[in-house]
């Protein structure tokens, strides 16, 4: 009996005296959306008639709010619900006090965004009532663009998962966007999904978009390069991107040590392979028409347009498309074609209000949109 109680007593003291567990590791850190880009004053005037010069005419119907594409952006995440953070160079002026405190009081991170003293950044739109057609004026400097340096110092890539950038200066952005691919090649379990919004066909423009994941092209791009539908829209955007690319690489050193490839065998398919499929998805939206897409490996589809009978305010509507339609790919988890229906719901129901409120009751998946 002794000899039993023993052996537990030292059983018992051997138990006490083990080191003791590791504690878990920290979970990983929660990571958001970033939109680079802009943040203006626009100020909105509502006419019945297009104005002609010399001509007085008196409007009852106005307003001032935040805008830019990349701040429109993120006020449509936020009403649906994401986390996310903008940067760009914002003004300390008074007049954009209530901006600042606007972004605040929605939960929009601004803590990385570089101040200037200059004067803001403003829009003048003059929208004609009934009709899809507005005038914008911009006044914008080089005090009021993201540079490559103040993009580097604010960016921690480990905090995000996507980053949209607002087609501003490319030849800038380009540099932003080549130092967030070379953090993706450097830690693949990280990457960072890249997309841009653009209007023109530049090369410089087509090879910053030759770069990024998603491309978003916006619907005055038809009108001004006189497309018929966002099916050569998008074709042309593929075919300018790709020759803009081709140039860029055949000026780009090349690794050393450097060997040339060995051509292929005649009896190998390797002649009969297309185009590799580091290329961008490349959609184009328009309300009236429906979203159209091209894929890396150039497959074509088109979602049907989503027309409210009641068209109300056609300002930003793009910018909501591009929102909604990474929203659903982002935090959804959406499939491609589900994502840019999920867009095509959300436009149009900013079509029939002024501002974002509206889309707080957007659905927070597609099955609700069927039902709602």
């Amino acid at each position: 009996m002794k000899r039993q109680i023993v052996k537990e007593f030292i059983t018992v003291k051997k138990v006490l005296h083990l080191p003791p567990e590791p504690p878990p590791p920290p979970p990983p850190p929660k990571r958001h959306v970033l939109a680079v880009g802009s943040c203006t004053l626009d100020m909105i005037t509502i006419v019945d008639l297009p104005l002609t010069p010399g001509q007085v005419q008196r409007t009852k119907e106005g307003s001032w709010r935040r805008g830019g594409p990349a701040a429109n952006i993120c006020t449509v995440w936020r009403r649906l619900g994401m986390e996310c953070e903008f940067l760009g160079v914002l003004s300390k002026v008074r007049a954009f006090e209530s901006l600042l405190s606007g972004f605040q009081s929605q939960g929009i991170d601004i803590s990385h965004c570089p101040l200037t003293n200059q004067r803001p950044a403003h829009r003048s739109i003059i929208v004609q009532r009934n009709a899809d057609a507005r005038t914008i004026l911009e006044f914008s400097s080089a005090a009021q663009e993201l540079t490559y340096q103040q993009f580097v110092g604010a960016v921690d890539y480990q905090k995000y998962s996507w980053i949209h950038f607002e087609c501003r200066n490319p030849v800038e952005m380009q540099r932003m966007i080549l130092k967030v691919r070379d953090f993706n090649e450097r830690c693949p379990e990280s990457r960072i999904v890249l997309s841009v919004d653009l209007d023109n066909l530049r090369p410089a423009t087509m090879l910053m978009a030759s770069l990024v994941d998603y491309v978003f092209a916006r619907k005055t791009m038809m009108r001004t390069y006189a497309f018929m539908n966002g099916r050569e829209v998008v074709w042309a955007l593929r075919d300018e991107m790709r020759s803009a690319r081709a140039k860029w690489e055949k000026t780009q050193p090349q690794k050393m040590p450097y060997l040339p490839l060995d051509p292929p065998a005649d009896d190998s398919d390797e002649k009969c392979r297309g185009a590799p499929l580091n290329t961008p998805i490349v959609i184009c939206n328009n309300y009236m028409l429906g979203a159209s897409c091209l894929m890396a490996d150039d497959t074509y589809f088109k979602v049907g347009s989503q027309i409210p009978d009641k068209i109300v305010d056609v300002n930003s509507v793009n910018d909501t498309f591009s929102a909604a339609v990474i929203y659903a790919l982002h935090k959804v988890k959406m499939r491609l074609r589900d994502a840019l229906e999920y867009g095509t719901r959300a436009s149009a129901l900013k079509l029939t209000e002024n501002g974002f409120d509206v889309l707080r009751c957007m659905p927070k998946d597609l099955i609700g949109c069927y039902y709602a």
